[in-house]
């Protein structure tokens, strides 16, 4: 009886299993956003989704509650209605207690912002099958935002049967837009005393769960809108009070301190970039929740504490406060600029620019510290150079290369302890300039898999911002790892080459692009004499590839008692398309294949 019920159970499990399941958690049957600019320059947002929830998951971690962030100084929120339709057709309003107003996780810890408010919406009788409606408008009064503005990325987390974008403007007054990477013109009708464009999407497919998207996300379809350009939108900017970019007397005694101890201007910016990245709180604000404004710099000076555009104006006043010039900068993508097109929201960073007197320019972050001017991460962008005087905007469309190429001359004694010399160059985002100039003996932990007390010493043979040269002197103290009669040596690997990139696996295929940290050139020639009786047992047989992704080179020999290793990979581009992705895939499996990673050998007898 007891094996009779047991098959009986297993049965049953077998068949749950091989139910279907569905592809997504949830399905949008239907979006709407409205968004209409009265004459006074007040803005109405109005919002309604239906959701199918096909999974538990769905309503008990993604879609059982909504977030809705509002600023109750300058907008109001009504809801209008939320309810639950259950599969017998039974429908659930939403109680009193559904609505519950709570701080912005983000803004805990940020003062001034602690009038932010995010309305938590519990959606009732969650089930499967059950369809969630919500909706509600949301209300700005004239001059919290500069006009009618936004980026809408049009996939969600979860599949969409139909998105419906509904702009009006009053009559006469233009719109600029533009749909990216979908063919959908809007329809565009007169009424009262609105125009109103219509834009009706459907068929939209969830968002990749990948890592390593690319951060603006361009190749998303997308709508971008404004009733402002650019020039517009920041003639509007400049005309907030947190222009006053003046020093208070604190601020000008603590830079006077910073300067007394640094004559040269890079040592002085290094320092007050150190000490607003990491003594002034970065406040994680949304640039929308601040209305596209932000304090005084005097202001967050006082506060300790700033967002990162505050921030990046009071770096500026620090160091204007010295006579080094700088201005903040807004960047964001140019495959998403449009000069026509002045929507605030599109700012992916902002940054600060710099031109000491005794470098070329260079861009800083003001909430994060980096060791190289970060113009060699900029490629691609636009970035807009903030001067109520004169803007100026520069489109970055130069391809630096990053290369890291490493030479070495060594030695394996009969023992396997080794010792010699390695050169190093690194140029342009591969190369750590601030930390080597602020820190020689930096360059000694670039190298993986030898221990830094085994680098005997280091000397800089060239030290610039576009490129840097080092030779390390090599002498271990342990011998190779033995196993089993079989000795490992672990080849050295620049950690500014592909181990910055951090990317330890890669699946089989893929239908987004990858993001990269930067492209590189990397490159590795060493040259083993053994003294003592040993014998190679993992050479490698001279390996060429060019493909779409780039080149790779790849060889091991042994030649009586000299071991040559030549290795080389170039990937020009910091964004694979899936077109590319298989030859990438390729390339880097093979760089980073174990076996060829490291030398082995066997005793001679």
């Amino acid at each position: 009886m007891y094996k009779i019920i047991l098959t009986f159970l297993l049965l049953g499990v077998g068949i749950s299993l091989t139910q279907a399941q569905p592809e997504s958690d949830a399905r949008y049957d239907k979006i709407v956003k409205e968004y209409t600019l009265f004459d006074d320059g007040s803005v109405d947002f109005h919002y309604y989704k239906k959701l199918t929830l096909l999974t538990h998951y769905s309503f008990n971690r993604l879609y059982g509650e909504t977030f809705i962030v509002y600023n109750p100084q300058s907008q109001e929120l009504n809801i209008n209605y939320c309810r639950t339709t259950h599969k017998d057709g039974k429908v659930t309003e939403a109680p009193f207690n559904a609505y519950n107003e709570v701080l912005p996780r983000f803004a805990a810890g940020s003062p001034p912002y602690n009038h932010l408010r995010e309305m938590v919406v519990t959606h009732p009788g969650t089930e499967i099958g059950a369809v969630l409606e919500l909706d509600y408008n949301l209300k700005s009064e004239p001059g919290y935002f500069p006009g009618l503005m936004a980026d809408e990325l049009l996939p969600q987390d979860s599949p969409v049967l139909e998105e419906e974008i509904i702009i009006k403007v009053p009559k006469g007054s233009e719109l600029h837009y533009k749909v990216l990477n979908l063919r959908t013109a809007p329809e565009i009708s007169e009424e009262g005393d609105f125009t109103t464009y219509t834009f009706v999407f459907k068929g939209l497919k969830e968002t990749s769960h990948e890592s390593h998207l690319p951060a603006d996300h361009a190749y998303l379809p997308r709508l971008i809108f404004s009733t402002l350009t650019w020039k517009e939108a920041l003639d509007w900017l400049y005309q907030q009070p947190m222009w006053q970019l003046k020093a208070n007397q604190e601020m000008q005694e603590e830079v006077a301190a910073i300067r007394k101890e640094n004559k040269y201007d890079l040592p002085f910016i290094a320092k007050v970039n150190k000490m607003v990245t990491e003594q002034v709180n970065n406040w994680l604000i949304p640039w929308e929740y601040a209305g596209y404004a932000g304090r005084i710099p005097s202001k967050s000076w006082e506060s300790n504490g700033g967002t990162a555009f505050e921030k990046s104006l009071l770096m500026v006043a620090l160091l204007r406060e010295s006579t080094v010039h700088a201005v903040p900068v807004l960047s964001l993508s140019s495959k998403l600029y449009d000069e026509n097109i002045g929507c605030l929201p599109l700012v992916s960073d902002f940054l600060v620019q710099v031109n000491p007197r005794e470098l070329e320019q260079m861009y800083v972050s003001p909430i994060k510290s980096s060791d190289q001017n970060l113009i060699y991460h900029l490629s691609g962008n636009t970035l807009i150079a903030l001067d109520p005087k004169q803007t100026r905007v520069e489109a970055v469309n130069e391809r630096f290369e990053n290369k890291v190429v490493t030479n070495g001359t060594l030695t394996l004694d009969d023992s396997l302890k080794l010792k010699g010399n390695i050169g190093i160059m690194m140029t342009e985002a591969a190369n750590p300039y601030y930390e080597i100039e602020s820190d020689s003996s930096y360059v000694k932990g670039l190298l993986s898999g030898i221990d830094k007390k085994s680098i005997v010493s280091s000397k800089l043979i060239n030290d610039a911002q576009f490129r840097s040269l080092a030779e390390l002197t090599i002498e271990t103290n342990k011998p190779a790892q033995n196993y089993g009669g079989y000795h490992f040596l672990e080849l050295p690997f620049n950690k500014k080459g592909t181990e910055g990139w951090h990317l330890n696996y890669l699946k089989s295929n893929r239908e987004v692009p990858l993001e990269l940290a930067y492209p590189v050139n990397e490159q590795y020639s060493y040259e083993f004499t053994i003294q003592g009786k040993y014998t190679l047992v993992n050479p490698v047989e001279l390996t060429e590839i060019k493909n779409s992704a780039g080149e790779l080179v790849l060889s091991t020999e042994q030649k009586g008692n000299k071991i040559t290793v030549k290795r080389m990979l170039i990937i020009p581009d910091s964004e694979i398309s899936p077109e590319n992705y298989t030859d990438f895939k390729q390339l880097y499996d093979l760089w980073n294949e174990e076996n060829f990673r490291k030398l082995v050998f066997k005793s001679i007898d």
